[in-house]
């Protein structure tokens, strides 16, 4: 394949991932942006309801990026039946350990929020939420565990209009549930969480009506009678134990840095929140081409070609680092653009401007970073990525500890912790796909 060939089918794969995990990132930002006009408790509740949340996807979304893997190995080997036999274990699967993620997140979320908020109204707002949007881990995970389908095929298309569905749902009954409009109560959080879950179920019966529509089920055999298959069992348990255990650490790395500025202040809190809102939305593209990456490289693997890893890799990052840019010159020169959708106060004004041209210039090394280090997962070795997540995870929680707790230092010096923590990523990453350690692996 030329080098333009190449970027082409980076290009094309990877767009309409951006929108679909632009969908994602939707709702946290049109959540965020409803709460802000409720109050700085809700703004502020949000993004520590939200991590929680995540934590309980953890072990669906591990099994999802199982799938991912798998499926794009055997879709390079060209095994149809053997993606749609993939799939149809871990589909099952999914569903099963999101019941189980349902009822516990209900039970523990109370326990939880004593034990870890400190303010007793930040509490109680988090909890309204997650006894709520509970409900939509299963219908979230399915929707995921699709997308992760679609993308080994190479069929992203159907991404734009599964996202426009999911976020017009969720702002259609946001708007209505939060703000009490067309009749129904003005709930604030609560209200927030039903849009969210409307918003899953949606998207998940769309996405579920294309599957069994438009792909050739005789080929694959979607959705056939399903019998427990042990060694595909075994096998995406074993790939996705890894990828469970980093994506906790993801998510307890981001809790723990929102509990960090909650003991500095609820202000402080809620400006976090509108700082991460926008870190999310820069993010959209990485994660797209990241995506991407990780598939393609699973397929490099599968057809024995490694010596493409690195010239797809390259390609990604210089297309993540164009599509952000524009986003990035327009933080550094004027961050009130972005912060005016939250409609802050004169000081979060100013705080949230100078947190987020750290955060903007702190992308020239996430997107190397993040794309790199979605490689090790392509490759297989999601053990190696595991514990590339521990030592960012302990880099970024020490780093921001160390600035708000210990030294007292403004906000925006706390975000330093997510380039320092990025760049440690960045180079041993980087290190381990050129090292061919992960050339150790023979089970796929």
């Amino acid at each position: 394949m030329k080098a333009d060939a190449l970027s082409r089918v980076v290009w094309r794969v990877s767009l309409p991932i951006i929108l679909a995990q632009a969908s994602e990132s939707l709702l946290h930002l049109i959540d965020t942006i409803f709460l802000s006009r409720v109050g700085v408790t809700e703004l502020g509740a949000l993004a520590v309801a939200d991590s929680l949340l995540l934590l309980f996807l953890v072990v669906p979304l591990a099994l999802v990026d199982g799938i991912q893997i798998l499926t794009a190995r055997r879709a390079g080997q060209r095994r149809p039946q053997a993606v749609g036999a993939m799939f149809n274990q871990g589909f099952v699967l999914v569903f099963a350990v999101c019941i189980a993620s349902t009822v516990a997140l209900k039970l523990v979320s109370p326990i939880a929020v004593r034990w870890f908020v400190e303010t007793d109204a930040v509490g109680a707002a988090v909890d309204e939420f997650l006894q709520i949007a509970a409900y939509g881990i299963a219908f979230g995970a399915a929707s995921f565990a699709y997308s992760a389908l679609l993308v080994s095929l190479g069929r992203t298309r159907v991404l734009i209009p599964a996202t426009i569905v999911l976020a017009t749902t969720n702002i259609v009954l946001g708007y209505i549930f939060i703000f009490g409009r067309l009749g129904a109560p003005a709930l604030g959080m609560r209200g927030a969480a039903i849009g969210s879950v409307g918003a899953e179920i949606a998207a998940c019966v769309f996405l579920t009506v294309y599957v069994w529509r438009a792909i050739d089920s005789s080929r694959y055999e979607f959705f056939r009678a399903w019998t427990l298959d042990r060694r595909a069992m075994r096998l995406l348990n074993g790939v996705s134990a890894p990828i469970a255990a980093q994506r906790a650490l993801e998510i307890l790395r981001w809790l723990a840095f929102f509990l960090i500025l909650e003991r500095v202040s609820a202000e402080a809190l809620a400006i976090a929140n509108i700082v991460y809102t926008c870190y999310v939305l820069f993010w959209i593209p990485t994660d797209g081409f990241a995506e991407t990456s990780c598939s393609m490289v699973s397929r490099f693997v599968g057809r024995n070609q490694p010596q493409r890893i690195g010239d797809v890799l390259r390609r990604a990052v210089v297309q993540a680092i164009l599509v952000t840019v524009p986003f990035i010159m327009i933080a550094l020169l004027a961050p009130e653009w972005f912060l005016a959708a939250f409609k802050p106060g004169a000081d979060v004004l100013v705080e949230g401007a100078a947190s987020l041209r750290v955060v903007a210039l702190a992308m020239l090394i996430v997107i190397p970073g993040q794309i790199w280090f979605a490689a090790v997962s392509g490759t297989g070795d999601t053990a190696a990525a595991l514990g590339i997540e521990l030592i960012v995870t302990v880099t970024m929680i020490g780093a921001a500890y160390l600035a708000a707790i210990q030294f007292t230092w403004p906000v925006e010096l706390v975000w330093m912790s997510l380039p320092a923590s990025w760049l440690v990523c960045l180079t041993i990453s980087y290190g381990w796909v050129k090292s061919g350690l992960w050339k150790r692996l023979e089970i796929y």
